[in-house]
């Protein structure tokens, strides 16, 4: 069976208000690096200035990681990545960019690769709207 050294990477935009992330956030981080879930392999800081400049910071060139686990792939996301995932970032606001390997996906990736498939397109959608839709229509049929 074939074994890879990394499982499927996805890239997520976290947007919150002012500079930096509050400890809740670090933690969900940390919560599922700790459980195995994933692998943190970048983590990138981005903000809009009040006239829409784009700041970057990536936590490998902070002093202080907050307790964030080492980056495995510091580096990957690239200015492009970060720009097209900080489109919709008001004036004001920041985000973090995270690049985290899919753990649970790495065994299922090297199956999939030796019996000749692979996956070519995968689309998410966030929990609020998945239970948002299911709450409304829950109600509707209640």
């Amino acid at each position: 069976m074939t074994r890879f050294d990394y499982g499927p990477l996805d890239f997520y935009a976290i947007a919150f208000d002012g500079d930096t992330p509050g400890p809740g956030v670090l933690k969900a981080i940390d919560d599922l690096v700790a459980s195995g879930t994933v692998n943190l392999c970048d983590l990138v800081f981005a903000r809009r200035t009040a006239d829409g400049e784009l700041t970057v910071m990536e936590l490998s060139d902070t002093a202080d990681a907050g307790g964030v686990p080492a980056l495995d792939l510091a580096g990957l996301a690239g200015m492009e990545d970060i720009e097209l995932l900080t489109e919709q970032i008001p004036p004001g606001r920041s985000a973090a960019i995270l690049v985290v390997e899919l753990l649970w996906a790495k065994a299922f990736a090297a199956a999939l690769y030796d019996a000749g498939g692979m996956v070519i397109a995968r689309h998410g959608i966030p929990a609020p709207i998945v239970n948002g839709f299911l709450a409304e229509h829950d109600t509707e049929e209640g």
